[in-house]
């Protein structure tokens, strides 16, 4: 005879190979992959090349401007061409027609109407900077004196923003929405899983081998480890790109963020699929799971938007502090939250010892109500219906 163990996993083995033989999981696994390589590369392919200007002059442009400009291109990520013109008509002319960036006669500079961009200032600055240097020469000041002048240096910048990090805040703010979206599709599926096997009769082929519980924590096991795969899948071209030349700069706590994303995404799956395999239990035909998921779908919702637009704000907010350790939103709102590095440690072991102990009251819950669902055929059953049915037992 098979222990429980045997038999939950022989449920998840038959759970895991029918997920990998279905093709809405190859196209939707497909899909996730297609796009996070998109993400990834679609940034730096739109934004790749050089950005290059153009520079009309009366005949040849100053050496001396070439040069500073030249210095200021090779160290910022532009390129400037330079174009002779025979007067100012023509310089004007140039700028009109599209084939220069920017015009120079004398001390007038011609800008597009519209798109003149960056470049026209940085001109501007370059002329002042050598007409300075002219000026200062012309004052009996030797070059290095006139270099010390130009090497001064204007003061730091620290950009200050409401988060320590924000490179780390933009990656859990990410990982939010990423294990949202995890726990919606696998907790879609596991109801829908649930309700066709007992809709086609499979439970009952099931439940005469094995425990309720052995085909509950199968089920689960089988979903929540497909749906793992395919965060995995997802998430491979970000890990590429961290490692290679010109890849994406994630912040130092990367890995430790993820870690814990991870473990929050355990808690939060353990906490809800059982709940919606409960909940798909109740159900005869498999066109009426939406409806009898839609209050624990409801929950999940208000929990995203509670972490996104009250957990992104300032991290010792008292409702930042509620929600991110109320259990049913927790696990997408802490990681935000926790990413804004302000969060006390304590907060986040007592957030996740609280979800920890309702995930494990919900097991106990779920599964009961799940035995005495699947159990009950022929209509759709009610809670009130359930609920005489454990008192009873």
């Amino acid at each position: 005879m098979m222990t429980w163990w045997q038999g939950t996993r022989l449920v998840a083995t038959r759970g895991i190979a029918e997920t990998l033989r279905s093709r809405a999981f190859r196209i939707v696994t497909a899909l996730l992959f297609i796009a996070a390589v998109a993400a990834v590369t679609l940034p730096h392919l739109l934004g790749a090349g050089t950005t290059s200007s153009t520079l009309a002059t009366v005949g040849a442009a100053p050496s001396d401007l070439v040069t500073a400009l030249d210095a200021a291109g090779s160290s910022a990520g532009f390129s400037v061409e330079y174009v002779a013109r025979d007067d100012a008509a023509a310089v004007q002319d140039a700028v009109r027609t599209g084939d220069a960036t920017v015009g120079l006669a004398g001390r007038t500079l011609y800008t597009p109407a519209r798109q003149g961009g960056s470049f026209p200032v940085l001109l501007s600055q370059t002329l002042v900077s050598l007409q300075r240097e002219q000026f200062l020469a012309d004052a009996g000041l030797g070059p290095e004196q006139v270099a010390r002048l130009q090497a001064i240096r204007p003061p730091d910048q620290i950009a200050v923003g409401k988060v320590q990090d924000e490179g780390r805040a933009g990656l859990g703010f990410a990982v939010g929405i990423a294990l949202y979206l995890a726990l919606t599709f696998a907790g879609s599926a596991i109801a829908t899983t649930v309700a066709t096997e007992k809709s086609s009769r499979i439970s009952e082929v099931l439940l005469a081998v094995l425990r309720p519980s052995q085909v509950l924590v199968g089920t689960v096991l089988a979903v929540g480890t497909t749906t793992l795969a395919q965060i995995v899948v997802a998430a491979a071209p970000v890990a590429a790109a961290r490692g290679v030349s010109g890849g994406i700069e994630l912040p130092a706590e990367t890995a430790g963020d993820l870690a814990l994303a991870v473990v929050w995404f355990a808690l939060g799956f353990v906490l809800y699929a059982v709940a919606f395999a409960a909940a798909a239990a109740l159900v005869d035909k498999v066109t009426d799971v939406q409806s009898v998921v839609m209050p624990i779908t409801l929950v999940m919702v208000l929990s995203y938007f509670g972490g996104i637009f009250i957990a992104t704000r300032t991290a010792d907010d008292v409702w930042s502090v509620v929600i991110s350790m109320f259990p049913l939103s927790a696990p997408v709102a802490m990681p935000i939250r926790w990413a804004s590095g302000e969060v006390p440690v304590y907060q986040l072991v007592i957030a996740m010892l609280l979800t920890a102990g309702t995930a494990a009251l919900m097991v106990r819950l779920g599964a009961a109500f799940y035995r005495r669902a699947l159990l009950i055929t022929g209509h759709r059953v009610k809670l009130t219906e359930v609920v005489r049915r454990e008192r009873a037992a």
